[in-house]
């Protein structure tokens, strides 16, 4: 099975491994747990931030609004991309005969949620993606 860390697990790990070559993943992972340097998601803990051991980074979302914010891109586009941007690859699926793509609509689903959840719509297109929801679940 292949298993996927968190990315501090993972800089940790990378970090250890130069230092001891028989260290793994999970000992690493385990340790940061006892450590209380991260929590079980692999986020890091309150304590580990406060006392300097691990710096307090942006999440992905966060960084997207703010570059949302800077951008030149009307707030429609934004709105698109927070919503479009969530979805995978695989979500979207050319059909010839029609010339054009069907969108996987529990996909959908899942990137309004997740946008509406962390606030990087407009006013304007919360309300548009509201719709394009109810729409979805009738």
């Amino acid at each position: 099975m292949n298993i996927i860390y968190p990315p501090l697990v993972e800089q940790m790990y990378k970090f250890m491994h130069e230092i001891d070559k028989n260290v793994t993943k999970q000992d690493v992972y385990k340790k940061a747990i006892e450590a209380n340097m991260i929590d079980y998601q692999g986020n890091p803990t309150k304590w580990a931030i406060k006392h300097g051991y691990i710096a307090e980074i942006p999440t992905v979302n966060e960084r997207q609004a703010k570059l949302n914010k800077t951008s030149s891109t009307t707030s429609s586009e934004k709105d698109l991309d927070a919503v479009f941007s969530r979805m995978p690859p695989s979500a979207f699926t050319w059909i010839e005969n029609q010339g054009s793509y069907a969108m996987d609509t529990a996909e959908l689903k899942k990137a309004i949620l997740s946008a509406l959840k962390d606030g990087s719509l407009s006013p304007v297109g919360r309300k548009h993606w509201l719709e394009v929801l109810a729409k979805i679940r009738n």
